[in-house]
């Protein structure tokens, strides 16, 4: 059968040595989430790539603010638990969900509530009862948290409402840290290849000549043909390379690689930071060649 690859967001502590969790949400049509409810047991051996991402605490020990949306407590769960670890004077979590009944990890932050008393505030919001949370709302819970960076992961609806909650608390900017749902990643596909625009081929690709891309991977070199308005990715698999990958959507950085030679355009760099980019990281999902030849490696 055809090999399926999907993200799930970490949910222990990033300690060296400790197991690796994760959760996995049944999902109406997925592929893979619902064959690992149905079928996964113990001593089930499944094929994974090594943990990526950039979403991780600044400051594993000072005060934070979470907002998780979902199934977006589940990285937001690990930061929290990392945080209060750590001695984090202070920890907010603001966790959103449909209802009572659909929402997960209850009884993990119940008792980590227990455990860190006042340390913790904990709110769970159920928009069955009080409605889908206003900015406002948002904002009331930011208080007494202004100096502290902020954390938050859920559908794009509900981020787009803390991220104005937060403006309207007068939070800085770069202080916010997001991790991006984008495509669902448990659909028919893995995600979506970047958007093409009107006069593009049946296939996607744009007419116009190709871009001769350089692929260092491993010990070896590959030569590319990359389409006008094709991802770097998109290329690189068009072509056979087992290039690591996985969301497809700039999520997880399975695909990160630097840029060693000519222009590309970053459509997505959300889960890059500015030292990242300045060193010439990109994601091979979000990126496109502008016409020159390309030259890339993966570490």
């Amino acid at each position: 059968g055809q090999a399926q690859w999907r993200c799930y967001s970490i949910t222990s502590e990033p300690q060296p040595g400790s197991p690796i969790s994760v959760l996995v949400r049944r999902v109406a049509g997925g592929r893979v989430s619902n064959w690992i409810c149905d079928h996964a047991q113990p001593a089930l051996r499944l094929q994974v790539l090594p943990p990526a991402g950039r979403f991780l605490l600044a400051r594993p020990g000072a005060a934070a603010l979470l907002f998780a949306g979902g199934s977006g407590i589940a990285p937001i769960y690990a930061l929290a638990r990392q945080a209060l670890a750590a001695g984090a004077p202070r920890v907010g979590l603001f966790y959103a969900n449909r209802d009572r009944a659909t929402t997960m990890l209850t009884d993990e932050l119940d008792a980590l509530q227990r455990a860190a008393g006042a340390r913790l505030a904990l709110r769970y919001w159920f928009d069955a009862e009080d409605g889908l949370p206003a900015p406002q709302s948002l904002a009331e819970q930011a208080r007494g948290f202004e100096t502290a960076d902020v954390y938050l992961c859920g559908p794009d609806a509900f981020m787009r409402a803390v991220g104005s909650g937060l403006a309207q608390a007068g939070f800085d900017a770069t202080r916010v840290h997001r991790e991006d749902f984008g495509a669902p990643a448990d659909d028919g596909d893995a995600g979506a290849e970047p958007d093409v625009g009107v006069g593009d081929d049946a296939d996607g690709r744009a007419a116009g000549p190709a871009v001769t891309m350089t692929v260092t991977l491993g010990a070896q070199q590959h030569v590319v043909a990359v389409g006008p308005r094709q991802s770097l990715l998109s290329a690189m698999l068009d072509a056979g390379l087992p290039v690591p990958h996985a969301c497809k959507v700039g999520e997880c950085a399975s695909c990160i690689c630097r840029l060693e030679e000519g222009q590309v355009e970053r459509l997505d760099n959300s889960v890059l930071d500015e030292d990242d980019v300045a060193d010439g990281w990109v994601l091979a999902c979000r990126t496109r060649a502008l016409g020159t030849p390309v030259r890339i490696r993966f570490n």
